[in-house]
C-alpha cells in the first residue's frame, strides 16, 4: 500500500477520535474500535508495515482495556443501586491535556503528554467529592487494574523515551510511583481511586491514539 494512501487513513481516524474524546463511553469506544479495526485490515494487505500495524494493535488494546474497566465499574454501580451516583465513575471528557494539540499538531511530545497526565490525574482526584465508602469489590477492581495500568504506563514511557540511562529511568520511576503512591494512600476512598484509574486509562488511550496519528501522517 503506497505511503500516500496510508497517510489518508489519518483523517477519518482523527475525526473518530475528535468525536470520542468529549465522552469516552460505550458508543465512543465502539466508534474508535471500528475505525481502528478498519485501519488494521487495510494496512495488513500486501506487504504490511509491521511497525504501523503493531501501533494499531497497541491502540486497540488500550481502547479495549478502557472499555472493559469502565464497564466493570458501571456494572458495580448499577448492581449496588448507586445509579444516581454513576457520574462518579463517568470518564466523561478527558479534555485535561490540551487535546487540541493532539488533534492538530504535526508533532506532539508524547512522553511529556504522559507525564503531565499523571499530575492532571491527581488534580482530577482532588477535585471530586465522594460520599460513600469502600467495598471489597471496588478494592479488588482497584488492585487488579492499578497493577495492569502501572505496567502499561511503564511500557509506554520506555517506548517513547527509547533506551533509558539510570537518570532517565529514575525520572520515569519517580513520576509513576508518586502518582500511584498518592492514589493508594490510606485516606483516599476507593471510589476516588477507581475514578482516577478511569481517567488514567482515558489518558493512555489518548496517548496511544496520538502516537498512531503521528505515524499515519508520516507514512
Amino acid at each position: 500500500m503506497p505511503k500516500s494512501d496510508r497517510a489518508k487513513l489519518a483523517d477519518p481516524f482523527q475525526a473518530a477520535l475528535a468525536k470520542a474524546i468529549p465522552r469516552m463511553d460505550d458508543e465512543a469506544s465502539f466508534r474508535l474500535r471500528s475505525e481502528l479495526s478498519t485501519i488494521r485490515a487495510i494496512l495488513s494487505t500486501g506487504k504490511p508495515d509491521r511497525e504501523l500495524v503493531d501501533a494499531v494493535d497497541r491502540t486497540l488494546t488500550a481502547v479495549g482495556r478502557l472499555h472493559s474497566f469502565a464497564n466493570e465499574v458501571k456494572g458495580f454501580v448499577v448492581s449496588k443501586d448507586y445509579s444516581e451516583k454513576a457520574s462518579l465513575f463517568d470518564i466523561g471528557s478527558i479534555g485535561i491535556l490540551a487535546l487540541e494539540n493532539v488533534l492538530t499538531a504535526d508533532h506532539v511530545s508524547l512522553f511529556r503528554l504522559l507525564m503531565s497526565g499523571l499530575s492532571e490525574g491527581l488534580a482530577f482526584l482532588a477535585s471530586r467529592q465522594y460520599i460513600y465508602g469502600s467495598t471489597a469489590v471496588l478494592e479488588s477492581l482497584y488492585r487488579t487494574h492499578s497493577a495492569t495500568l502501572y505496567d502499561d504506563l511503564w511500557t509506554l514511557a520506555v517506548e517513547f523515551r527509547g533506551p533509558l540511562d539510570e537518570t532517565a529511568a529514575r525520572e520515569v520511576q519517580g513520576g509513576l510511583d508518586a502518582f500511584f503512591t498518592k492514589l493508594s494512600a490510606p485516606g483516599v476512598p476507593v471510589d476516588a481511586r477507581v475514578a482516577a484509574l478511569c481517567q488514567m486509562y482515558g489518558i493512555l488511550v489518548l496517548v496511544r491514539c496520538a502516537d498512531l496519528l503521528q505515524r499515519l501522517r508520516k507514512a
